[in-house]
């Protein structure tokens, strides 16, 4: 069984194992645990895995042809979105999500697949990702620490609402405290 690194903003990643099922369109639905079907699936059995979906066992997964805004409709029932990453270098996901969690509102599980390595972790997590399905070989351990490639960011996204510029200001007009903690001014 794959480990699955599982982070929530704000959270330290946990490893845990990975029960998740991700059905192909040429496979049949698993009689239980949690899976993902294909969003070409998704549209053309929508009435039918729409329970399954309220119940928590069936999501989506994204591929780079499809279009996140497809599912804007379903983003408040959908338990999980995955997205895969073919190759090291796709970026698309990074759009696709950060679309999915602040223009859509999906507030459910958003996953990472495929191609997976720990460079990408603090950037895949700063656009809404909570769920990393590190690459096959990889260490999973390893993938932990980039994390904590970077203790500053610049720009506003998913887990920042204010970019650095503006969070400085903030702090620099607020009012000071004395050693009483009552406002100097």
């Amino acid at each position: 069984m794959s480990r699955l690194i599982t982070k929530a903003t704000g959270a330290e990643p946990v490893i845990t194992p990975d029960s998740l099922t991700v059905v192909r369109d040429e496979d049949t639905l698993p009689a239980s645990g949690d899976c993902v079907v294909s969003l070409k699936r998704w549209k053309e059995n929508r009435d039918t895995l729409m329970p399954l979906a309220q119940a928590g066992r069936v999501g989506v997964y994204l591929q780079p042809e499809d279009n996140p805004e497809d599912l804007q409709a379903d983003a408040a029932t959908l338990p999980r979105i995955a997205y895969e990453f073919p190759v090291f270098k796709f970026g698309q996901g990074y759009s696709d999500a950060y679309l999915l969690r602040k223009r859509f509102g999906f507030a459910g599980r958003l996953r990472a697949f495929g191609d997976i390595w720990r460079d990408q972790l603090f950037y895949l997590a700063r656009v809404g990702f909570d769920e990393f399905l590190i690459k096959e070989g990889k260490s999973v351990e390893d993938a932990l620490n980039g994390f904590k490639d970077f203790t500053e960011v610049y720009q506003d996204s998913v887990d920042v609402d204010l970019p650095l510029f503006r969070r400085r200001h903030a702090t620099a007009s607020a009012p000071s405290s004395n050693a009483t903690g009552r406002s100097a001014a």
